[in-house]
């Protein structure tokens, strides 16, 4: 074979080595293109379930007479299907070779900047669906940027009224709820409250004991009255303090105000059949003369001698 032989033939080689090599690559390369379709359908359907799955949970466990409800699930529902919807993409751009982490990072990390606190209410909300903690009408009482007490009036996905005591609605970001303390006063079927009492030095202590454990076992909305316990607890400065402990019913529909309101009512009536002293506090002067008491009147009000004692304005 001559020279000018051997260029042609290598000519001619060239190109269909080249020709192979490309075919090889398309192919390869159309393969993984149909693989990451196959995946990212299969991956598509596979989001549809878990979502439902979602939904129907939500539905399950939503708090009874949530007027909310339908949105709740409906959004629960799309912002988990178009999160496993990304991630689908995000697998089948993987298996064809594109790298787009960076880019969906980048695209998430904005994205939670400009929408961390409604995104962190939902989240928020989302868990209180699920753990159901407290539901609607619960009693609680919320240590946020104040004390805020009263019954669970709404739950939805973003916020949480409250309706206080004094009838003012007040309204809880979800992310507030999850994070501060917060005590339950009707999620149990009992609590133990304690109530203290007070009576003058003068009181027969056994006596008063035992009008104190008649009292508080008298009502319907306090449970297991045998373990209800009455004991002397301090001496204070001018009276005896007693406390009550019992077993009370926080589904009986009272507010613990209204307990204590109750007991005392009834209490200051036994205590007065028994001749027992609730005291107050008094304050009492002590003069070293008159001259010294003359000048304390004459430093007071006198265009309001009612507000002085009926003797001090006698005397001034």
């Amino acid at each position: 074979m001559n020279t000018q032989t051997a260029v042609n033939v290598s000519t001619q080689a060239a190109p269909s080595g080249l020709q192979s090599l490309m075919d090889n690559v398309i192919v390869s390369y159309g393969l993984k293109i149909l693989g990451a379709m196959a995946v990212i359908v299969v991956l598509l359907l596979i989001s549809k379930i878990v979502a439902n799955i979602v939904r129907r949970n939500i539905i399950k466990n939503a708090p009874e007479g949530s007027k909310h409800i339908d949105k709740v699930w409906k959004l629960i529902h799309d912002i988990v299907f178009y999160i496993l919807v990304i991630f689908s993409f995000f697998v089948g751009f993987e298996i064809v070779g594109f790298n787009v982490g960076l880019i969906l990072w980048g695209i998430s990390f904005g994205v939670w900047l400009a929408f961390k606190e409604i995104l962190g209410n939902m989240i928020a909300g989302i868990m209180m669906l699920y753990t159901k903690e407290f539901k609607l009408w619960d009693i609680v009482e919320i240590n946020a940027d104040q004390v805020y007490f009263g019954r669970i009036e709404e739950i939805t996905i973003r916020y949480t009224i409250i309706r206080t005591l004094d009838l003012r609605q007040v309204v809880l970001p979800n992310m507030t709820l999850i994070s501060v303390p917060i005590k339950t006063f009707s999620s149990e079927s009992l609590i133990r409250l304690i109530v203290p009492f007070w009576t003058h030095y003068d009181t027969d202590v056994a006596l008063a004991i035992k009008i104190i454990a008649d009292v508080v076992n008298s009502f319907g909305f306090v449970k297991e009255k045998k373990n209800t316990k009455v004991f002397l607890s301090n001496f204070l400065d001018s009276s005896l303090e007693f406390k009550s402990m019992f077993f009370f019913d926080p589904n009986c529909g009272l507010l613990v105000e209204q307990v204590n309101g109750f007991l005392y009512e009834k209490a200051n009536d036994e205590f007065n059949k028994h001749w027992i002293v609730v005291p107050y506090n008094m304050v009492t002067l002590t003069f070293e003369n008159n001259q010294q008491k003359d000048l304390i009147v004459q430093q007071l009000d006198m265009q309001n001698p009612d507000m002085l004692p009926t003797s001090w304005a006698n005397s001034a």
